[in-house]
């Protein structure tokens, strides 16, 4: 069949058809206005919670590596667009990438460090990063204007300004679109198996001759990328930062992301950012849950709870290998592959 040959050869093809889909649909509402502003931020919020979802993926799911402490390196990504922006008045692209690199470098020189640790201990050294940082950006009132904040203005890119949010979302929709093939491509590339062996068993992947120190580093480097480019999308979006923000609730937020989605599952990082984006607007917008204090909180845990005990790999990777896989392939034995894998995760 055709579609089986297009997605064996291209099997990102699909996140390309739904970016495709998502476009179409947000051309026809420039022109009918069929979602209202408050929707238009709602998906905003996902695309950039997507991005940085994606990042802590890599960290966690595909490497097999912990962190209570990313956080930081989103917070530094949005002060750093935020200085440039008012200050330098760079170029947008130029911006975003240094939003990245620069939480990369110091994701390395504090991996040096941390990545002498295992599990708990490695946890515990990122918790005590992450508070560093949200104290750092209280305090260094220079840079980052204390509990003032900071405002800025959309970006602009060749004289187009994209003060339109629904403008502001195309344009990020398809850095997510190249995210995502990015992503896809490292972790089917040597390091990407890497990663996952070491993830599956750091002694039989030492045995092969892998680096562990040398490939969590990497792990680190490009989690904190991601991560870093999100915080900059974020800037962008909310045009304010403030040192609140930072805390390590929101490294907890990415946690729950990726274990809600689904380890080492692109499309699990963007069904996990949607959930934990959509919880708060369902919970206000219920009455009588509404009335019950962090509710949205108590919610994130249930959804963690049962999809542990339920779906171990996450609700996105059950559905895509139950459904549409199946589906896409024409291969109702994807269905046994699946029990397969549940059956591996009992024992």
């Amino acid at each position: 069949m055709f579609q089986d040959k297009l997605i064996n050869s291209h099997p990102y093809i699909k996140y390309i058809i739904v970016t495709a889909v998502f476009f179409l649909v947000l051309l026809i509402d420039l022109q009918f206005i069929i979602f209202t502003s408050r929707t238009i931020n709602l998906l905003i919020r996902v695309v950039y919670f997507g991005i940085m979802a994606l990042g802590f993926n890599m960290l966690l799911g595909y490497a097999g590596q912990i962190s209570l402490g990313h956080a930081a390196y989103m917070g530094l990504g949005a002060y750093l667009t935020a200085y440039f922006s008012n200050h330098m008045g760079w170029n947008f692209m130029i911006i975003l990438l240094l939003s990245g690199l620069i939480p990369m470098a110091l994701g390395i020189i504090l991996g040096l460090v941390a990545l002498r640790m295992e599990r708990l201990y490695l946890a515990i050294a990122t918790l005590g990063l992450g508070v560093t940082g949200q104290m750092i950006f209280q305090e260094w009132r220079a840079f980052t204007r204390g509990f003032s904040g900071i405002r800025l203005e959309r970006p602009e890119i060749l004289g187009f300004a994209f003060n339109n949010s629904r403008h502001f979302l195309m344009l990020i929709t398809v850095i997510l679109l190249l995210v995502i093939i990015l992503t896809y491509n490292f972790s089917r590339s040597r390091t990407g198996r890497a990663l996952s062996a070491m993830r599956d068993s750091e002694y039989a992947s030492q045995s092969l001759g892998i680096s562990l120190f040398k490939y969590k580093l990497l792990a680190f480097a490009a989690s904190s990328f991601y991560v870093g480019i999100a915080g900059s999308l974020y800037a962008y979006a909310e045009r304010y930062v403030h040192p609140s923000t930072w805390g390590v609730e929101l490294s907890l937020d990415m946690l729950a992301m990726v274990v809600i989605g689904g380890l080492a599952s692109i499309g699990g990082s963007l069904v996990g950012a949607g959930f934990l984006v959509l919880v708060p607007r369902l919970t206000a917008a219920t009455p009588v849950l509404a009335d019950i204090t962090n509710m949205n909180y108590i919610l994130t845990g249930l959804a963690m709870i049962l999809v542990i005990k339920y779906m171990p790999y996450g609700i996105y990777t059950t559905i895509d290998l139950k459904l549409i896989q199946p589906y896409l392939m024409g291969r109702s034995g994807e269905n046994f592959r699946y029990q397969d894998l549940k059956k591996e995760s009992d024992s």
